[in-house]
């Protein structure tokens, strides 16, 4: 069997667990990506209900404004968390889809690898039937010939 192959089918399963990795990481920045702009939109809301409990309870209009315009910037901030997040989930696409290219090419490679340990075993298996064939084959002919031999002899 070919060496070059099954040292190609290696690094094929290398690049597949790197880009596997890679894949599996840009998921989790994603994810806390996700739960950080949740949570920043939580807190905006938040800012908002206390200017509105403020407002009710007479407080300030300078305060209310201060409220509202850090409700604004958390708002503002929770968007560019959103467009960062958008480039992360094209990265991921990206990544998801270099994994399973990654992941045919090393199963192709494996199945390339495994049809000619196939094919080299059923190679050995008929040279050592042929073998054993050509062995009986001679033992039967050499006691023939003996056979043939003791009957000339005795005539």
């Amino acid at each position: 069997m070919s060496r070059a192959l099954q040292t190609m089918a290696r690094l094929a399963k290398v690049k597949q667990d790197v880009a596997m990795a890679k894949a599996k990481r840009l998921a989790s920045q994603v994810a806390k990506a996700k739960d950080l702009q949740d949570q920043v939109i939580g807190f905006a809301g938040e800012y908002g209900q206390m200017a509105l409990d403020q407002a009710q309870a007479g407080t300030s209009v300078s305060m209310m404004q201060d409220a509202m315009a850090f409700r604004t910037r958390l708002l503002d901030g929770a968007s560019e968390q959103a467009l960062a997040s958008a480039e992360l989930n094209r990265q991921l696409k990206q990544a998801n889809a270099l994994a399973m290219a990654a992941r045919m090419k090393s199963k192709g490679l494996e199945d390339a690898v495994a049809r000619r340990k196939r094919a080299a075993l059923r190679e050995q298996e008929e040279s050592e039937a042929q073998e054993i064939e050509e062995s009986i084959s001679a033992r039967l002919t050499l006691a023939a010939n003996r056979k043939a031999r003791v009957g000339i002899e005795d005539a």
